[in-house]
């Protein structure tokens, strides 16, 4: 046993002492410390040279040399390893900037120490080619229906092994699935291909992985929708619709077959080749033709037809005016362009309806027809009147309809007549007075006009200073300047002529005077400082009409006329003298005014003004209230609780008005008679006099009230003028009646500013719950300090808030609080018992996320 212990020990004693001689012979360290580098190609690679001597300063001679034994210099400029010597101490980094594939191969690192004895070291880089993506798109697209290969060629050195993965899960080759170098085949591409594919290499011999997704989207072919045969209206815009289906939607182009144009660059047409819309400005009837709409997209391309026929709106293009003798027939044509066709009717402006196709029924007089030529688009329509009269002069409507709009356009018949004075033979006589001339007026109808010439006794009429012609038709003017001669004041002839005929018509010329006497004058009504006259004026039935009634009066103390007061009434006015002096006698005469003049004043009238007096009785307005009812009549009034009581300003009889006296009861009526409620009676309400009306208020519904108005001034008040007035049933009614607002402007004012006030309050609580924000919080919290403490946060009754909404301090620990709570709080919320002490004190820590409380419970009469 102990021979073999020696043994051993002398072997290890051996072996460290061979091991320590060769540490101790020079040589060459390769860094870093590897007999083969494997480094990928492309990658930078350094390896550096060192010596491991006794004294590295005898090295001399430190080199590289490449795989072929040629010495590797130190150019920096090229693709090719160089070196660089380490300055602060002996050694040699060579440097591959840019590792390629022809690269690899022995490097060996050669010195010589002490000029003798020749050192080195050899180390081999490997080189490697990365996994590289050849052809591996991220996104493909196979066509449906189609086989694709998803492509994914890897190249690397070592050669990779390719995976394929869809849905974590590995896809293994099968009669749909094919996989090889070059990618993964899918036979027979469904939709259902759609998806996310991972393409996985991996080199099992230096462990790289890698991974590509590769987003594989089916296209499907344009599938293009069957257009049906459209009509569009020349002149104005169409647009026609082409729609499919496609993955990836496709674009549109459309073609137009007879020209084969691209309507996609040609001018009218707009193409949108993302909807397929075709837009058609200002259709002209050329575009009716048959177009073909293409889809396509990358999957493929899809065509279709469709026939597009322009429609046109009808014209007229001829609508003659026509003259035509009475008693003739006459023909007015119409022609009109369409397409389709038009249908051309007629319609005389002054009826409503238009003519039928054939005689009409109310006058077989007139007859339509119409003729068409479909080839061209023309329809003809004839309105033929036989025997035609004066009624049938005027416009006619020719209209022209088809299945896109409706033409019109006016045409005259005109029909020629002889002249007549229907019009005019009824006038009155020409009047003339005080040598002023008469004008003689002479107006014929006629078709074409007539010509005018004026006769005096069977003789001519010629210009002569007594006469003077102005025009001869179709109106004549006769100006005679009688001079007061007689001979002159007589009928004169006015003859018309045209070449259908002739008519005759007599204007007489008469001497006009001034009015007769007034026939006669009564007093109608009397105040003290009113007077209303009846006056019958003179007769005028064979002379000018009267103008006006004049009135003279003056007091009876005065006895010429030329300084009397004048009143001028028109004709069937009120005849009212006012402003007269109480207690006065006044002398009045009357006179009728016409275009001549004034007539004679008569017709004297001696009136004394009564004395001064009360008001005269005022005058109730209500509407179907007339002056002679009775007073057992009763008013409606349209509203519940009001009626607006209006009146006329009576006579003041010498005295001015100075207010109005109101008063009403309610009144019942019984046994057929009413009876006034002394006890239901408002107090006497004073309008001023500047108002004739005043609205009685808080009424009640479905009540008679009995209304006295009267008139004051300082003499005293007038006799009262009544009028009884139901009110309307219920608020209902006079809602629905009521012609103005329901309230007042300052109610709804208050409403509205009463509603934007809650509206506030319940933000600002709405706000003050959730977020602690709002005029109420600002309240409660502006005499609180984050940094000082608050003692009666230990006896705050209400539940604690969270410290967030807060914004509560770092951890802060409040003393016990001293204030005396008046009711105790009970930590047992469950506890119906009282509570034996009255004094309790919380301490309250905040930890940054929650409040903590710890009750410090106190007893009755105990010491703190």
């Amino acid at each position: 046993m102990r021979s073999t212990t020696f043994l051993l020990c002398l072997a290890t004693l051996t072996f460290a002492t061979l091991t320590a001689k060769a540490d101790d012979q020079p040589k060459l360290e390769i860094l870093p410390k590897s007999s083969v580098i494997t480094k990928a190609i492309g990658l930078s690679l350094a390896l550096t040279c060192k010596p491991n001597v006794q004294n590295p300063s005898l090295i001399t001679q430190l080199e590289w040399r490449d795989p072929k034994n040629r010495k590797i210099d130190t150019n920096t400029d090229s693709s090719s390893p160089y070196v660089q010597q380490l300055t602060s101490e002996p050694g040699a980094v060579l440097i591959f900037t840019k590792l390629t594939e022809d690269q690899a191969g022995d490097y060996t690192c050669s010195a010589k120490y002490a000029n003798t004895e020749a050192i080195e070291a050899t180390i081999k880089v490997d080189t490697i080619i990365d996994i590289t993506w050849v052809d591996a798109p991220e996104s493909q697209f196979p066509v449906l229906g189609k086989d694709y290969r998803i492509r994914c060629e890897v190249q690397a050195k070592p050669a990779p092994i390719v995976e394929w993965v869809r849905n974590k899960v590995a896809i293994i080759s099968s009669d749909r699935y094919v996989t090889d170098n070059k990618g993964l085949l899918i036979k027979n591409v469904r939709e259902s291909d759609d998806g996310l594919y991972t393409c996985r290499a991996v080199v099992v011999s230096t462990g790289n992985v890698k991974e590509r997704n590769i987003k594989v989207e089916v296209q499907v072919p344009p599938q293009l929708n069957e257009l049906k045969e459209i009509s569009i209206i020349e002149g104005e815009q169409a647009s026609v619709q082409c729609s499919g289906s496609g993955k990836p939607p496709p674009e549109y182009t459309w073609i137009k077959e007879k020209t084969r144009e691209n309507l996609a660059t040609t001018d009218r047409f707009d193409v949108k080749k993302n909807t397929g819309l075709l837009i058609i400005n200002k259709v002209e009837y050329n575009d009716n033709s048959v177009y073909k709409c293409i889809a396509e997209n990358q999957a493929g391309r899809a065509e279709t037809t469709v026939k597009i026929n322009v429609l046109i709106k009808p014209k007229i293009f001829e609508f003659i005016n026509i003259t035509s003798p009475i008693d003739t027939e006459t023909k007015i044509i119409c022609k009109a362009f369409g397409r389709p066709t038009p249908r051309v009717s007629f319609r005389k402006l002054s009826l409503k309806d238009a003519y039928t196709i054939g005689p009409q029924k109310e006058d077989k007089r007139i007859v339509v027809e119409q003729s068409n030529d479909p080839a061209k688009g023309e329809t003809y329509g004839i309105l033929s009147i036989s025997r035609v009269n004066r009624t049938d002069d005027g416009l006619y409507e020719c209209i022209a309809e088809n299945e896109v709009d409706a033409a019109y356009k006016n045409g005259h018949i005109t029909v020629e007549f002889p002249p007549t004075f229907e019009k005019t033979k009824h006038y009155p006589p020409v009047w003339t007075w005080d040598n002023r001339p008469g004008n003689l007026s002479c107006i014929a109808e006629s078709i074409p006009n007539a010509t005018i010439i004026w006769r005096l006794g069977g003789v001519e009429i010629q210009n002569s200073p007594n006469m003077k012609i102005i025009n001869n038709g179709p109106q004549s003017n006769l100006i005679v300047s009688a001079y007061s001669e007689k001979k002159f004041f007589t009928k004169y002839e006015c003859i018309a002529k045209n070449r259908l005929g002739d008519a005759t018509h007599f204007i007489e010329l008469k001497q006009a005077v001034v009015p007769g006497n007034i026939q006669q004058v009564t007093r109608a009504d009397l105040t003290a400082t009113t007077v209303k006259f009846n006056i019958v004026g003179p007769p005028v039935l064979h002379g000018l009409p009267l103008r006006a009634i004049i009135v003279q009066y003056q007091t009876e103390r005065e006895r010429i006329w030329d300084t009397a007061m004048n009143r001028t009434w028109s004709i069937d006015a009120p005849y009212i003298v006012e402003n007269l002096v109480p207690q006065e006698t006044y002398t009045f005469r009357f006179a009728a005014k016409n275009d001549v003049g004034i007539g004679h004043f008569g017709a004297q009238e001696l009136i004394t003004m009564p004395r001064r007096s009360v008001p005269a009785e005022p005058k109730i307005l209500v509407s179907n209230l007339h002056e002679n009812s009775t007073r057992d009549f009763v008013a409606n009034s349209p509203y519940a609780d009001h009626f607006e009581l209006r009146w006329n300003v009576p006579s003041d009889n010498g005295d001015p008005i100075d207010s109005y006296l109101i008063k009403y009861c309610v009144s019942h009526r019984v046994n057929g008679e009413w009876r006034d409620s002394t006890a239901e009676c408002s107090t006497e309400i004073t309008q001023s006099f500047e108002y004739t009306h005043y609205e009685l208020n808080q009424l009640s519904a479905d009540t008679t009230y009995k209304i006295e108005l009267r008139a004051h001034n300082a003499i005293g008040t007038s006799s009262p003028a009544e009028i009884r007035v139901k009110t309307a049933r219920g608020l209902d009614t006079a809602i629905s009646n009521h012609e103005g607002p329901a309230i007042s402007s300052a109610m709804i004012i208050g409403i509205v500013v009463g509603a934007v006030l809650l509206i506030l309050i319940v933000v600002d609580i709405t706000c003050f719950c959730v977020n602690r924000a709002g005029i109420i919080a600002m309240l409660c919290y502006r005499s609180k300090s984050v940094d000082e403490e608050d003692p009666k946060l230990g006896s705050y009754k209400a539940a604690p808030i969270h410290p967030n909404s807060l914004n509560l301090p770092m951890p802060v620990k409040l003393a016990p609080s001293d204030v005396e709570e008046k009711e105790p709080l009970n930590t047992n919320q469950n506890s119906t018992q009282p509570i034996n002490y009255e004094k309790r004190n919380i301490s309250v820590e905040f930890d940054g996320k929650q409040v903590h409380t710890k009750p410090v419970e106190i007893g009755r009469h105990s010491a703190v």
